[in-house]
């Protein structure tokens, strides 16, 4: 029987808050044990991302992280696309956000502006895992990957991220955040990497998400929305789900393993 490939976003569909319900870890190793080949597809750095699994166990086939500019496969990188040009966003960033982090391979810097209000929950749990796995206190001094920086709310992502997109760059709104990568660069493609690495046709991917920088993966590939996603991003997949759980069993059902 032909495998098939799942693909998961991290936060707000694996995770929530950096808390992973043992129900989803089962189901993702249960498609792996009938031959399935699971991994994420997350906005996330490598150190951040590690930080936040260290408590489960969780084994992947492949990891896709800060938005498919770093594609990992059986524990090695396969590709990588470095952000060019990413110091002339600086003052903007500076301007409009309330913190940034620029992450290149094993270094990241974190960037806020003072005198801010306490952060909520899910920004602590971001910013307490990129603090576990990086020092934050200078920029990196070799290629760059990424860019996510905080907003003001989520109308500002949106209005920030149309002014940063480019011939360059690639600008994503995620709730309150933007993630900046390499124009051209992005989750639907980098699935597509993986799926061709591991020889699996196109019509046993499936994908799983929550956020904007979802729609076009999900929109691509069979695929599942979150049920408390917005709107615009239940209506790019093809059904909407209650956890990762579920969508993983109902994969299992539509590609038999």
């Amino acid at each position: 029987m032909t495998p098939a490939l799942f693909a998961s976003d991290f936060d707000g569909t694996l995770a929530f808050s950096g808390r992973i319900h043992r129900s989803d870890l089962e189901a993702a190793e249960h498609f792996r044990c009938l031959g399935g080949r699971f991994g994420i597809c997350s906005g996330r750095d490598p150190g951040s991302l590690e930080a936040e699994l260290t408590p489960y166990r969780l084994p992947m086939d492949f990891r896709i992280l800060m938005g498919g500019a770093w594609i990992e496969a059986e524990g090695r990188r396969i590709e990588e696309h470095p952000l060019c040009g990413w110091q002339e966003l600086l003052p903007l960033l500076r301007e409009r956000c309330r913190f940034f982090t620029v992450v290149g391979a094993g270094q990241a810097y974190l960037e806020q502006k003072p005198d801010l209000p306490p952060p909520d929950r899910g920004d602590r749990c971001y910013l307490d895992s990129l603090r576990r796995a990086y020092a934050l206190d200078r920029l990196p001094d070799g290629p760059v990957y990424q860019i996510s920086c905080r907003a003001e709310s989520e109308k500002a992502a949106v209005e920030l991220a149309g002014e940063i997109s480019c011939g360059t760059f690639d600008a994503v709104p995620n709730c309150d955040y933007v993630d900046i990568t390499p124009f051209g660069v992005g989750k639907a493609a980098a699935v597509g990497v993986v799926a061709v690495y591991f020889g699996i046709p196109e019509d046993r991917i499936f994908t799983a998400g929550d956020g904007r920088n979802d729609i076009e993966m999900l929109s691509r590939y069979r695929s599942f929305a979150m049920r408390s996603s917005e709107p615009c991003v239940r209506q790019s997949a093809g059904r909407t789900v209650g956890s990762l759980a579920e969508a993983l069993r109902a994969a299992e059902r539509m590609a038999p393993l």
